[in-house]
């Protein structure tokens, strides 16, 4: 079996399973999450912090971004470009939203944010910290353009894949992944 088959049937395997862990991700969960984020973070100061609008069963990362606008640090969101390239626009609670080429709600206000930390959702992730995503490459072909970013991953404890992924030189590599029961760093 090649490597891009053999990415798809862990994306399928991952997908329903994220669906339902998803749907028994309790208030107590999400708490635990948080927290371990806050850990994470250890009282570092980022200025600005971008997440990602949630799709399907991806974490809801919106109220976390919120938290932080209370804080004073600067939130964006992804805008997927014609060109198939990130830029993460400033986003508050009630800021007007756009769909980008993907059909994903984006700020519209084309207010370019360079973040200190980068959120990012993913289907399944290793021990290694390489992520697996829809399959478009478009964080694997963006990130390399914010070299001075953290960038974890957020998700559930089910995501984990006991094996290593399936990796290409193009894919990119984590700093690290946050979930509810555990925090890794790679």
């Amino acid at each position: 079996m090649d490597f891009v088959d053999q990415k798809k049937i862990i994306r399928e395997d991952f997908l329903l399973k994220r669906e339902k862990l998803k749907e028994n991700f309790t208030n107590e969960n999400k708490n635990e999450l948080i927290l371990n984020l806050d850990k994470f973070l250890n009282n570092t100061k980022y200025f600005s912090i971008a997440g990602y609008y949630p799709i399907g069963s991806e974490i809801d990362c919106l109220e976390i971004l919120e938290n932080f606008q209370k804080k004073g640090i600067h939130t964006a969101l992804p805008f997927v470009k014609d060109n198939k390239f990130i830029e993460f626009r400033e986003w508050r609670k009630h800021d007007i939203l756009i769909e980008d080429i993907f059909n994903i709600p984006a700020p519209k206000k084309r207010s370019i944010v360079i973040p200190d930390l980068i959120i990012i959702p993913l289907i399944s992730f290793d021990k290694m910290g390489f992520r697996l995503g829809f399959g478009s490459g478009i964080y694997d072909r963006s990130l390399p353009n914010f070299p001075k970013s953290k960038k974890i991953g957020l998700a559930f404890s089910g995501q984990l894949n006991k094996r290593e992924l399936p990796v290409s030189e193009f894919d990119y590599k984590l700093d690290a992944v946050v979930t509810e029961e555990d925090i890794f760093i790679f």
